[in-house]
């Protein structure tokens, strides 16, 4: 059976917030906030624009992906051939108002995973490079349990302009999230918040 409806269902989880205190740990990892957050010069090649409700977010593809037309907010990305009800590995992005602090927002999906699957992994990484410097970011690894099934995702958010943007990439095991771990990290490189009508 494909995950990528079970990954849609968890998607969907993640916006509710549980109240949650921020940990000190959260500060070593969360950049410097810049006030040039969210006015990044963006420069992409055959941009892809995500239109959510007075906002705009310009992507550029990574080589191999297309954008599933049919889904919005989250915001689906499949390597191309693939179908999203039998997808083993995607990308989505998911735009959020950022409800309280970035801190927060952070423990209260940690919260969320471990309401789901009190087993779960949850595994701080390094923060990975975004276009939007100076805004604050900070990446995780879950490994859940969801149908008696694994799934792995690599998290990274973003605070910016009042929003919270989660990019997200989702498997069923650590090797297809490596295989495809530069084509993460080139759409963490060529996201760009173009318009938020706040």
């Amino acid at each position: 059976m494909a995950p990528a409806s079970s990954i849609l269902r968890f998607a969907q989880s993640v916006a509710f917030l549980l109240p949650a205190l921020a940990s000190p740990a959260i500060q070593a990892q969360k950049s410097a906030h810049n006030p040039e957050c969210g006015k990044a010069q963006i420069s992409i090649a055959a941009s892809t624009f995500l239109t959510f409700g007075n906002g705009t977010i310009a992507i550029e593809l990574p080589s191999g992906w297309v954008r599933d037309e049919n889904k919005n907010n989250p915001f689906f990305l499949l390597r191309a051939g693939d179908r999203y009800e039998s997808a083993r590995t995607l990308m989505y992005i998911r735009v959020q108002s950022l409800d309280g602090s970035f801190e927060r927002s952070v423990k209260n999906d940690e919260g969320d995973i471990l309401q789901s699957d009190p087993s779960a992994q949850i595994l701080d990484e390094p923060p990975l490079e975004i276009l939007e410097k100076g805004c604050p970011v900070w990446t995780q690894r879950f490994i859940y349990q969801l149908k008696q099934k694994t799934y792995v995702d690599q998290v990274t958010k973003i605070s910016i302009s009042g929003l919270l943007l989660n990019v997200v990439l989702s498997s069923e095991s650590k090797a297809e999230i490596a295989r495809y771990e530069k084509d993460y990290e080139f759409l963490l490189m060529h996201l760009g918040l173009v318009m938020n009508a706040q």
